[in-house]
């Protein structure tokens, strides 16, 4: 089953965005897209659909930008603290909320086409992930583009390796697991495939929080710090492949 966030919404709000590894998450995440998606900074409005999207940050970024979203997530909860903050920002004319699934999207926005689909840390925690993301590829316009962020596999069997949880990293399956840690964690061997089958050029690959959080007993303070840190190897291997979240940014072919 499909992961609902209703119960954590609190958790994720104060103890993820409320703290250094959701601020870097978030900088590093509109630092890549505003690098690698040139229409974002265009004056042209982009209609945009934020899959998944949660509390809606990214939305909020996107359509305090001038552009059209809509911010679509099967929580009730995460959508009704996103619809607070856009009040708060005077964002509420231009992001529409819709409590769906993904798999209920491609029917509720049969008659819509998108520019840009935001999928963030959403097909890990569904039942199916490539399915998740492939049910979304016909609202898509020709040369649209799609940011992809998933929770990154390997470096959750690093640091498994690492923490001396051999049982874990030898399964390197990670349910079983904290709350906040997915059950379908993916690598990006799971991915390229998939991208090539359905006529996506791969724009950038970059790594997420590749060093900010690896050792839990270090000191999480210097975000600033680390967000340059982060800036200077996220688009280098190895580092790309071992961040804590890779980030895909993928145009269709037209």
């Amino acid at each position: 089953m499909d992961k609902n966030f209703d119960d954590l919404a609190e958790n994720l709000k104060f103890g993820v965005y409320g703290s250094g590894k959701g601020e870097v998450r978030l900088s590093v995440l509109k630092y890549d897209i505003t690098r690698n998606i040139p229409e974002i900074e265009s004056e042209k409005a982009l209609n945009i659909l934020d899959a998944g999207g949660g509390m809606g940050q990214i939305s909020r970024w996107l359509a305090s930008k001038g552009h059209n979203v809509i911010l679509a997530d099967i929580s009730e909860q995460m959508l009704a603290i996103a619809e607070e903050e856009n009040k708060n920002e005077l964002l509420q004319e231009k992001i529409k909320i819709l409590n769906a699934s993904i798999q209920e999207l491609p029917q509720l926005l049969k008659r819509q086409t998108f520019d840009l689909i935001l999928l963030h840390g959403v097909i890990e925690w569904m039942e199916k992930p490539i399915e998740g993301f492939e049910c979304l590829i016909p609202l898509l316009k020709a040369n649209g583009i799609v940011s992809l962020l998933f929770h990154n596999l390997d470096k959750l069997i690093m640091k498994w390796g690492i923490n001396s949880q051999y049982e874990k990293a030898l399964a390197g399956k990670p349910c079983g697991t904290k709350k906040l840690t997915p059950c379908n964690s993916l690598s990006y061997r799971d991915l390229e495939p998939v991208f090539g089958k359905n006529r996506f050029d791969v724009v950038s690959k970059a790594g997420v929080r590749i060093f900010y959080g690896f050792f839990a007993k270090l000191t999480t303070d210097s975000v600033a710090e680390t967000f340059e840190l982060e800036k200077k190897y996220l688009y280098t291997e190895p580092f790309a492949s071992m961040g804590e979240h890779i980030h895909y940014i993928l145009r269709k072919r037209a």
